[in-house]
């Protein structure tokens, strides 16, 4: 992980992606494509700076991501899917 890591770097990082909200890692994926080729250096409206910045931003949480401590109860498995099968079957 990466030491001496703020959220104010984090919430920058989310800011300069635009997430806004949960996301995958595959959205997150998309989001860095589509920047990272609007602000490549080579690009007509390239900026290097920029470019860098959506760099380290999708380092940084994709290195989060890669990181992060899952729960693997109940209650954390129906908050990512709410309507898995024994909910929807079972009216529960």
């Amino acid at each position: 992980m990466i030491q001496g890591l703020e959220y104010s770097d984090f919430d920058k990082a989310l800011s300069t992606l635009g997430v806004v909200a949960k996301t995958d890692k595959k959205t997150l994926h998309k989001l860095y494509l589509s920047l990272s080729k609007e602000f490549h250096p080579d690009a007509p409206n390239g900026d290097t700076a920029k470019f860098q910045e959506i760099n380290d931003a999708y380092r940084l949480i994709k290195e989060y991501m890669e990181n992060y401590r899952f729960d693997f109860d109940e209650a954390e498995f129906k908050k990512q899917y709410p309507f898995s099968k024994s909910d929807w079957l079972s009216g529960r």
